[in-house]
């Protein structure tokens, strides 16, 4: 994980509340912000049980939180009619009370994380999941935000972060690693994306997709989203589920007409990529070990 630069504390998260909150939310401050979770980029606190404080811990994150308050509720929008909630910013706030950066309030979505679900139960998850993602996926305006490491042509990503292979098999061992390099051969023979750019979510892994009794309440993590080739954002069914639970996955999405089976090839390999970026970052936070296994074994056929 990448090193904290501040971390905040629920003492100051009380004072820029007070400093910062307009009258119209004002009503907040009757809440104790309550220390919840750290992450890559941010540090998260509950306050009461509709809104939560979401704060960069290092000064690299504050463009993705800045990103988040400006696109999670227009790129999100399609979910609501779906049942599916988007942590939408209610405020942004700014430095103050020793804290160097922007934050933001955020509405909270109630449940536990996918990644937290026995495997077993994930299968209606999947078919959610992809009704969730093919929404989501409609064409984006010229003024979206693209990412050099999401929804790009797969050549470009590697260029852009090539993968530690040694660092992969290190872990992972050689014959699973080889077969990780062959599905991302694979994915480059595969015809690009052709058609107009489509908003994205940016990164649908397990910890990002939030469940109430096995059935998808919740995408969180808006720190990604762009516009690009869907392919990116489908690799999360390598992340989440097992074959007969992706089969469904994959059976949804295509009902839609929105793919073709390049975009399978491409998304396979794009999860793999996400193996090994994980790989190469074995401090992940939350615990992603899980994830990247499984993801792996999913890759390799002999499992």
């Amino acid at each position: 994980m990448p090193e904290v630069e501040v971390l905040p504390t629920a003492a100051q998260v009380r004072r820029l509340l007070e400093a910062q909150l307009p009258r119209e939310i004002r009503g907040l401050l009757d809440l104790t912000p309550t220390p919840l979770a750290q992450g890559w980029d941010n540090a998260l606190f509950r306050l009461g049980p509709a809104h939560a404080v979401r704060l960069p811990v290092r000064r690299a994150a504050v463009p993705c939180l800045l990103h988040e308050v400006r696109w999670t509720a227009v790129a999100g929008a399609p979910l609501a009619a779906l049942g599916i909630a988007v942590p939408r910013p209610v405020f942004r706030g700014g430095p103050g009370a020793g804290y160097p950066w922007p934050w933001s309030v955020v509405r909270w979505i109630e449940g536990e994380a996918v990644a937290t679900l026995p495997l077993a139960r994930r299968g209606r998850l999947a078919e959610d999941l992809a009704r969730a993602l093919s929404s989501l996926h409609r064409p984006a305006p010229g003024e979206a935000p693209r990412n050099p490491y999401r929804g790009v042509p797969l050549d470009a990503r590697l260029r852009a972060a090539p993968p530690s292979w040694p660092a992969v098999a290190a872990l992972l061992g050689a014959r699973r690693t080889d077969r990780l390099r062959g599905v991302v051969d694979d994915g480059l023979r595969a015809a690009p994306w052709s058609r107009p750019a489509v908003w994205l979510h940016g990164d649908p892994h397990p910890w990002n997709l939030v469940h109430r009794d096995g059935r998808l309440d919740g995408l969180v993590d808006f720190g990604d989203v762009c516009a690009g080739d869907p392919a990116s954002d489908l690799a999360g069914a390598w992340l989440a589920f097992d074959a007969d639970q992706r089969s469904g996955f994959r059976a949804v999405a295509d009902s839609t007409g929105r793919y073709d089976d390049d975009v399978w090839r491409r998304a396979a390999a794009w999860a793999a990529l996400y193996v090994a970026a994980l790989a190469a970052n074995p401090g992940a936070g939350p615990d992603f070990g899980p994830v990247l296994r499984h993801a792996a074994a999913q890759l390799d056929p002999a499992s």
